[in-house]
């Protein structure tokens, strides 16, 4: 009996040691559980992921977004000209309708961050590029000029806001290192609009007029607002910061499962090192930022380099792009030559853009910077010294002088503009520096017709875009951090420390 009665005990311990054991497995699993879907978790098994099919799908879709801002700005010199050239429009409203274009960007770029930071990345671009689409589709009924200036500001507000949402929000699926090179890849898929507009203008406007290209921007606009809506899964990052972890998880866990499924081993990132990266975080983690934080006094450099980098790329891209025939034009050039000339000159964006995509993540972003800004004055005053009757010289320096200047310029609008900025405040940040960035659109007409108009010329104009590139040089080797290689993680810690 005694027997019985140690057995059934010793059977009983042993049986409640057993329910303790695995109570304590189900707990550290549900611990682990927790651990992996909380936003450092989130942000760790994404950096640790191999590039593939499901950031494929991403840079598509943000990039037809890009596409659509391409597209866009490369219609509306045509189309004024042949308004001017019918007699629906003036050189005053011509100038307004430009200067409203800009404007609407200006204002896109600032709210941009409001919308996405607060509805989500997906949301964001889907109803900016949707406002695009409306208000082009608007456009191809406007009774008079007055209608299409005001449903062109529109147009501008949209896709003002669409571009830095959308180079935002890109960096936040891509791992550390493809980052750069994904970034530059938008790029490449943006810049395609400039020739198929420059196409679509020269076949379309002659046929079918003004109406029927804004009828295809907008129908194109559309159906990339769909797609996107219909096949972009929301930033996992974004959805974990605001307390989606279930739904961050799950799209991290598709991803992983795309992964497996085209034979890559992908192990699962240790708790120990996403406690550790919390650890690090935990003294300054938040959830939200006001925009008054990208002012304080850990911030406030970064904040002062973006908008620097914006400044000075729409200063130089816009003097190449948009002034360049009118310069040939000022030394003496007809303008079927001077558009010719521009135009072989312009064919040194893809190149500038395939050479970004080889070597952005193998050389440090700010060295890159530096060195592009000081090459792009250099050349830039090198190319309007050279007398006119050396045609080749102008057309080689000048394509050089592209190559550099585009370059640089993607770097500066999709690959570091977003990195410096932390996740709760990344696309507001972008969107102020972009705004900021097309002050120097605005006002930049203004110094070249001064220039062109005196005895400086081409020189003037050159040496004012070059000085300004080379201040953004110094600026950005002075204040600017270096992101190459790092998680959006590494590149926050310390600039929250403003927050508490």
């Amino acid at each position: 009996m005694s027997f019985c009665t140690s057995t059934l005990s010793q059977g009983g311990n042993m049986a409640s040691a057993a329910n303790i054991n695995a109570r304590i497995d189900r707990l550290e699993a549900v611990n682990a559980d927790i651990v992996q879907r909380s936003y450092h978790g989130i942000a760790a098994r994404l950096d640790r992921l191999p590039a593939g099919k499901a950031h494929r799908k991403v840079l598509w879709l943000i990039g037809g977004v890009a596409f659509c801002d391409s597209l866009d700005m490369n219609i509306a010199g045509p189309i004024i000209a042949q308004l001017l050239a019918s007699g629906w429009s003036d050189n005053n409203l011509n100038s307004i309708f430009v200067s409203m274009t800009a404007f609407g960007y200006l204002i896109g770029g600032l709210l941009a961050g409001i919308v996405s930071d607060k509805f989500g990345r997906r949301k964001g671009l889907v109803f900016f590029a949707s406002l695009f689409s409306v208000f082009c589709l608007v456009a191809t009924f406007a009774p008079n000029m007055t209608v299409l200036i005001v449903c062109r500001f529109f147009m501008g507000f949209g896709l003002g806001a669409a571009y830095p949402a959308g180079y935002g929000s890109l960096s936040e699926y891509t791992p550390p290192k493809v980052r750069g090179r994904y970034q530059a890849w938008v790029g490449l898929i943006a810049n395609c609009g400039t020739p198929i507009a420059s196409f679509m203008c020269l076949i379309m406007l002659p046929l079918v007029g003004w109406r029927a290209i804004f009828g295809v921007c907008g129908l194109v606009g559309l159906i990339v607002a769909v797609l996107v809506l219909k096949y972009m899964d929301d930033s996992p990052r974004w959805l974990a910061q605001h307390g989606r972890n279930e739904e961050a998880d799950a799209i991290v866990t598709k991803y992983e499962d795309i992964m497996r499924a085209a034979g890559h081993d992908i192990e699962p990132v240790p708790d120990c090192k996403i406690e550790a990266d919390a650890s690090r975080a935990a003294a300054t983690e938040v959830k939200q930022l006001p925009f008054t934080f990208l002012f304080t006094k850990k911030m406030l450099p970064r904040t002062i380099v973006a908008c620097t980098i914006c400044f000075v790329n729409f200063v130089c891209v816009y003097t190449i792009v948009t002034w360049t025939p009118t310069i040939f034009v000022s030394r003496g050039f007809d303008v079927t030559y001077s558009v010719a000339l521009t135009t072989i000159m312009l064919l040194g964006i893809p190149v500038g853009v395939a050479l970004l995509s080889v070597f952005v993540d193998k050389l440090g972003r700010k060295i890159q910077l530096v060195v592009g800004f000081t090459l792009t004055a250099v050349f830039g005053y090198a190319w309007a010294m050279i007398p006119v009757d050396q045609t080749v010289l102008i057309i080689i320096v000048g394509f050089l002088m592209t190559v550099i200047t585009y370059y640089w310029s993607l770097i500066c609008s999709s690959v570091y503009l977003p990195e410096p900025f932390p996740t709760q405040i990344r696309v507001r940040g972008a969107g102020l520096a972009n705004a900021f960035g097309r002050i120097g659109a605005i006002l930049n007409p203004i110094w070249i017709a001064f220039f062109l108009n005196s005895g400086i010329g081409a020189v003037g104009v050159y040496l004012a875009s070059g000085g300004i590139a080379i201040v953004g040089a110094v600026i950005v080797a002075v204040l600017g951090v270096e992101t190459r290689g790092k998680s959006l993680e590494e590149i926050s810690e310390g600039v929250l420390q403003d927050t508490k």
